[in-house]
């Protein structure tokens, strides 16, 4: 079948047998809207698939960190991958070592996204709760925070005995 002579509709497409020449029925294509509830777009269902478990993943998460008391970003990168591994696994506690093991990748190729947005979202509300908007220092990237209290040396601090300055060479 050609392209052009199949069109993917929500039910097949209605044709009339007595007609010998269904292409020509099929390239006519019927625009009677079966099978597409008014006020409703077609969705694909992968999509809706892949969201509604995005939002189960983001859920169990919310709820693990909860169980775990985490209440803000982990303090290294080292900490936080031990944490998402660790989150992976209790997510999916009722498998084998060994069918997690063989399924990390693709565990990790869907998990991930979720468990670094949550990690992004925590270390945001952490900025704000410390005063700095987007986790810019003040907002301004040319603030360098307060003055100092004392005022600066001027001059350089004195050579200790005994050692060679390179400029008096």
């Amino acid at each position: 079948m050609s392209d052009s002579t199949y069109r993917k509709t929500p039910l097949p497409v209605r044709l009339d047998l007595n007609k010998r020449n269904t292409r020509e029925q099929l390239s006519q294509g019927t625009d009677d809207k079966r099978g597409i509830l008014q006020g409703a777009g077609v969705a694909c269902p992968t999509t809706e698939s892949q969201k509604d478990c995005n939002d189960v993943m983001r859920k169990d998460l919310e709820q693990w960190l909860i169980d775990h008391g985490i209440s803000g970003p982990p303090p290294s990168p080292e900490v936080e991958q031990r944490a998402m591994w660790q989150w992976i696994r209790d997510f999916h506690k009722e498998y084998s070592d060994d069918w997690y093991t063989r399924n990390m990748p693709r565990l990790r190729d869907q998990f991930r996204p979720i468990f670094v947005q949550e990690m992004k979202r925590m270390r945001e509300q952490e900025a704000k709760a410390n005063g700095y908007a987007a986790g810019v220092p003040g907002g301004d990237l040319l603030d360098l925070g307060p003055a100092p209290t004392s005022p600066a040396p001027t001059s350089a601090p004195a050579a200790p005995a005994g050692s060679v300055d390179l400029l008096d060479m």
